[in-house]
């Protein structure tokens, strides 16, 4: 699954909600609402992104609490990856 490097921003933003430029969740493959794990060197953790237009490119902005979670500061690197959801299947041998 496709993995980008953002630098972090905080923001007056509420619980783990990320925003990101519609282009980079199109490269991650994710669309708004879903799920997305960053990553540091030690630490991970997971937010649900929003498009932003207005975020520039290459960047994320979260709230302060996310940044403590990860134990980074605003204007490090973090590593974001996204996979789609898992969807069980169930099989039916034919009769």
């Amino acid at each position: 699954m496709p993995e980008k490097i953002f630098r972090i921003k905080t923001s007056d933003i509420k619980g783990n909600t990320g925003l990101v430029n519609p282009q980079d969740l199109s490269e991650l493959g994710a669309k708004e609402g879903d799920e997305v794990e960053l990553y540091t060197s030690s630490r991970a953790w997971s937010v649900k992104v929003k498009s932003d237009a207005s975020v520039p490119r290459g960047e994320i902005i979260t709230s302060k609490d996310v940044l403590r979670r990860l134990d980074v500061e605003d204007g490090n690197e973090v590593r974001a990856y996204w996979a789609p959801p898992v969807t069980e299947e169930k099989y039916e041998p034919p009769p």
